[in-house]
């Protein structure tokens, strides 16, 4: 069953075209990886699924609903898709617990008994302990604020969970322990769509590996497929990237 479906998508920044007419399909419990050097459109193409950018020309379903159709309730569709910004964004005068919790009150009207027992359960599930919950982000190490922006997202209980590189800002250190999470939860069935320069973890942890370069898809397959690329493009990318320290795309 197919979750998120893209079609044809362009976007244009002034003269600059960012997205060239991506299509891209993700099934219910699939994660798939796309993986491309700086400024192939990755990032802009994440957001375009959710309309935090509008394309300029394309369609997109979530769900089975057009989330581009003009007629479409855009706040309630986006309720279906958990988004891990790079940045992190989490609400600096709230609580790890209070991050969590405010989705679940301020968008599904949940009672605050009911949030704080929902996002008890999902900080566990990305390994926040007990006595991190009623911290504040400054306190919080970049790992753990990460966590805990997978667990506002997740808390939501989406269909499909997007993270933009959620480990860029991160330390070696810090970056595993939150590709932990990502990895455990995929495990679980958890739909993904993950933007990572990580190319180690994405043989690890994807289903299929998307390429895109120059605002285009390239080329893709499973890990064991990219492993022997016949496209020459993909094929060059992917050994500039084996090149790197530990396997890490920048």
């Amino acid at each position: 069953m197919i979750v998120l479906r893209a079609e044809d998508v362009w976007k244009r920044y002034d003269d600059t075209i960012v997205l060239r007419g991506v299509s891209l399909n993700l099934k219910k419990g699939e994660t798939k990886v796309i993986m491309g050097p700086s400024g192939a459109g990755k990032t802009t193409f994440l957001k375009c699924l959710n309309l935090l950018v509008k394309p300029d020309k394309g369609r997109i379903w979530i769900d089975g609903e057009e989330i581009t159709s003009p007629k479409a309730d855009i706040t309630r569709l986006r309720q279906k898709i958990g988004f891990v910004f790079q940045e992190l964004n989490l609400f600096h005068h709230l609580t790890a617990i209070g991050n969590v919790m405010i989705g679940l009150t301020k968008v599904k009207g949940m009672s605050k008994s009911d949030a704080l027992k929902k996002a008890k359960e999902t900080l566990k599930r990305v390994h926040i302990e007990e006595e991190l919950w009623r911290k504040y982000p400054a306190q919080l190490s970049g790992g753990q604020k990460q966590r805990v922006a997978i667990a506002r997202a997740l808390a939501m209980d989406p269909i499909v969970m997007l993270y933009d590189e959620p480990t860029s800002a991160l330390d070696p250190g810090l970056s595993s322990e939150v590709l932990l999470v990502i990895k455990e939860l995929s495990e679980r069935g958890i739909t993904s769509l993950i933007v990572t320069h990580e190319l180690g973890f994405a043989y690890e942890v994807a289903d299929e590996i998307v390429v895109m370069n120059r605002g285009r898809i390239i080329g893709g397959g499973s890990p064991e497929e990219l492993r022997n690329a016949k496209n020459d493009e993909v094929r060059n990318l992917l050994n500039k990237w084996n090149g790197l320290k530990d396997g890490v795309l920048v």
